[in-house]
């Protein structure tokens, strides 16, 4: 028998050499179940106020007087700071209508966060429309998205 290279090789069942090719898949939903044990904002308010002794307020604006939109373009207007790249942490209940947006540093250090009663991906366009990129964080066991504003 012919190899793929052109060199004559006898066939041997019981020839060792050979790679096993075979790949074991396995689902690492026990695992993820693990970290994520609770609610997504629950946690994202948990992972903001560890090793914090600063306030952590939390503003509810879901009475509907005015629209994500408008909320969101008014808090971040108000905690950009134009000395440092402001950052804000933006998360969400999943296929929930209930999201947040948070600072990371206000000026006493404390964190001011925004609740909604509003898909997060909607919140997540209106940080792009306002010029902001938003990723995952550095932080393997974070579960909120950081958006930094592009210059």
């Amino acid at each position: 028998m012919f190899s793929i290279f052109g060199t004559s090789k006898k066939s041997d069942s019981s020839d060792s050499s050979l790679p096993n090719t075979q790949f074991q898949q396995r689902s690492h939903s026990h695992e993820i179940s693990a970290i994520a044990s609770g609610p997504d904002l629950s946690t994202t308010l948990s992972q903001l106020s560890e090793n914090h002794t600063a306030p952590l307020r939390i503003i509810d604006v879901s009475d509907g007087t005015k629209s994500l939109d408008a909320s969101v373009t008014e808090f971040v207007k108000t905690h950009e700071n134009p000395l440092q790249t402001a950052v804000f942490v933006i998360d969400g209940e999943k296929d929930s209508k209930e999201s947040i947006i948070c600072t990371t540093n206000d000026r006493d250090g404390g964190k001011t966060c925004l609740k909604f009663q509003d898909y997060s991906i909607e919140l997540f366009k209106t940080m792009q429309r306002l010029e902001y990129f938003c990723s995952l964080p550095d932080d393997i066991d974070a579960t909120y998205f950081e958006c930094r504003k592009i210059k």
